[in-house]
């Protein structure tokens, strides 16, 4: 317990370390629109990230920026002078933000064990690697840069709605809110019951009870509805902005198409009940109406 504390404060101070490198990062382009300067501080931030994770030998430095820089981001293009979004919309997104990354943070922190783990994940996919150059973009382009880039690009409705003018608040807003909310609460009662759940197992089995009986995934589709519920915020600012959904739908991608792939796969291949559950429920989508 000592050595995770001490582990986890290490993280703490590298994260407040990069958090310091972006305000600098931008403070140097004063007069660059705020869509670019979201996008430069957010690549610093996963270099400054990458090379800390180069250090320690350990890529899972990376798990915590999902949760941990949207939120820094966003807060950064609210303070901007430049920034010109309804006021009232920017408290009930980021309170909404907030909730889902203190969440998320705290999902992580519990389950993670200190440097000495790391996601196995990032290690199948580095140990497929032939070379050096491969395992540099593999490490560095396929675990930091590429999930930074869809990240951005689903986080772009609420920096648009912070950036530029739009709307009162409406009922857009409220439905967005209540997304937002519902999609977090479906991610804590789904972390829960996997965390119970594993507490209990001595051997690979499958978790097929709860929210779990309905979604192999509930989890993830927590966390895309709530991506989504911040594109209903853009609407509700400006009906312009419907293009946006391209980034629930990047998320979307990335989650069901590398995150669901690879641990269906995983799962296939340690728990002889899997195949039997995986051809009677939805990979992310909650079937309501799945009967035993």
């Amino acid at each position: 317990m000592i050595t995770k504390l001490l582990h986890l404060s290490v993280i703490v101070v590298g994260y407040l370390a990069c958090i310091y490198s972006m305000l600098f990062t931008w403070s140097l382009f004063p007069e660059s629109s705020l869509i670019f300067k979201v996008l430069v501080c957010h690549i610093e931030a996963t270099i400054f990230i990458y090379f800390l994770s180069v250090i320690f030998k350990n890529s899972s430095w990376y798990d915590a920026f999902w949760s941990v820089i949207p939120v820094v981001l966003t807060i950064m293009c609210w303070s901007d002078i430049s920034a010109a979004g309804n006021v009232q919309r920017a408290i009930l997104m980021h309170a909404c933000l907030l909730f889902w990354a203190i969440r998320l943070t705290y999902n992580w922190m519990r389950s993670w064990e200190g440097f000495s783990h790391e996601d196995w994940r990032y290690i199948m996919m580095k140990g497929k690697t032939n070379n050096k150059f491969q395992y540099f973009i593999v490490d560095f382009g396929s675990i930091h840069l590429i999930p930074t880039l869809c990240v951005y690009m689903a986080l772009l409705p609420m920096i648009y709605a912070l950036t530029y003018p739009g709307n009162e608040l409406n009922n857009f807003d409220i439905l967005a809110a209540f997304l937002a909310i519902a999609a977090v609460f479906i991610q804590i009662i789904s972390d829960q019951q996997m965390f119970n759940f594993r507490k209990n197992i001595s051997k690979p089995e499958t978790m097929k009870s709860g929210l779990w009986y309905y979604s192999r995934h509930p989890n993830y589709f927590g966390e895309i509805l709530f991506w989504f519920s911040l594109f209903i915020f853009a609407l509700a600012a400006n009906f312009n902005f419907a293009w946006l959904l391209i980034g629930t739908l990047i998320m979307y991608a990335l989650i069901a198409i590398a995150s669901v792939s690879m641990m269906d796969k995983r799962s296939l291949e340690r728990r002889p009940d899997f195949k039997e559950y995986m051809d009677t429920t939805p990979a992310i989508f909650i079937n309501v109406f799945k009967r035993g």
